[in-house]
């Protein structure tokens, strides 16, 4: 039961690892890094994925 508890652990944190790393990139690519954490923290590395693969945003004004 521990082992299980250790994974789940670790599993969760680098999942949160990766929601917090793509509201950064989010940021550099012109878009929004709360919209993307949240989007990361649901869908995972799917969202994560997305956000590389498409192109950025035209810079605001």
């Amino acid at each position: 039961m521990q082992e299980l508890t250790s994974l789940t652990t670790l599993v969760s944190a680098m999942w949160l690892s990766v929601a917090i790393l793509a509201g950064g990139l989010a940021r550099t690519r012109n878009r929004s890094p709360w919209v993307w954490f949240l989007l990361t923290a649901f869908l995972g590395p799917i969202a994560a994925f997305l956000l590389v693969v498409w192109p950025p945003l035209p810079a605001r004004p």
